[in-house]
């Protein structure tokens, strides 16, 4: 009996191990502050990413705005485990590798700031503890988002944002984000934040202009007729939204000869007279050349 009750202890104690072995740090790492965009609303903060590769190591490329406070949050409420600077307040150098305090360890609520406003590359490795931040290579225009996500009726997630559908930057230029995927019949608009809830401030169709978005505003949703495979391209900086059918097939075959005639087709894909076009954004393909048109 003995040998029995010990036995059962060891194996507990090695699975106990175990799992503090296996345990991540966070599931999330949100930043807030007046360094970044959002502010100090949680609902706005900026979403951190991570791997399955490296869990623990959290990146971001955002803009810091100059001597302005920031920290991180694990949860999407207060109260909850924070990592911040720890005894005093630290302005961040470049390429330094600088202490992340949890608050489970420091109870001072001191936070980071930088000393130059600009976009920022900002690593937080949890299990190592440390920060750090370097200037990122795109400067040309303020990078406020991570990621952005599709939620809504027609996108695979539904309504749900932690399901959203990602769109990601792109490497060239990242106020372009873009994502391939199934899309229903069905409506749907454009969260900053795939953490935390509906009090954020959403990416909408402008009333005005199916191919131009708002930030904010009256929820407005774009709303999908067909369903299929789409290319969806989502531009901050010109505040623009293109939503094509990913097969090219449902464009056409391309006229690949000198002579090819220019062909114009709306966002679903759907061939269009030139020559009486509403105001909207178009793309038009002549031979293998391909241009947006924007009516007014």
């Amino acid at each position: 009996m003995k040998v029995k009750t010990f036995t059962q202890r060891f194996l507990g104690c090695i699975l106990l191990a175990a799992s503090a072995l296996t345990a991540n740090a966070a599931d999330r790492l949100l930043i807030v502050g007046d360094g970044v965009w959002g502010g100090w609303s949680i609902d706005n903060s900026v979403v951190m990413l991570n791997t399955a590769d490296a869990p623990d190591v959290f990146k971001a490329t955002v803009n810091l705005k100059a001597n302005s406070d920031f920290k991180f949050l694990t949860a999407t409420d207060w109260g909850n485990l924070e990592y911040r600077a720890g005894d005093t307040g630290v302005t961040l150098t470049e390429g330094t590798a600088t202490p992340l305090v949890s608050s489970e360890e420091n109870s001072n609520d001191n936070k980071f700031q930088v000393s130059e406003q600009a976009n920022y590359d900002i690593v937080c490795d949890l299990a190592a503890k440390t920060i750090v931040v370097n200037k990122a290579a795109y400067q040309d225009n303020a990078l406020n988002h991570t990621a952005l996500w599709l939620v809504g009726s027609a996108t695979p997630g539904g309504w749900s944002l932690g399901d959203g559908t990602m769109l990601s930057p792109t490497p060239d230029n990242p106020t372009v984000f873009t994502a391939t995927v199934n899309l229903v019949e069905g409506e749907m608009k454009i969260a900053v934040n795939n953490q935390t809830g509906y009090g954020q401030t959403f990416y909408q169709r402008d009333a005005a202009n199916d191919a131009k978005m708002v930030f904010g505003g009256d929820d407005n949703k774009w709303n999908i007729t067909t369903a299929d495979k789409y290319k969806v391209t989502v531009d901050v900086v010109n505040m623009s939204i293109s939503i094509i059918k990913a097969d090219s097939s449902s464009v056409s075959t391309l006229e690949t000869e000198s002579n090819a005639e220019a062909v114009v087709y709306d966002l679903k894909g759907n061939r269009v007279s030139g020559s009486t076009l509403c105001p909207g954004l178009y793309i038009e393909k002549c031979g293998s050349k391909t241009r947006k048109i924007i009516v007014k």
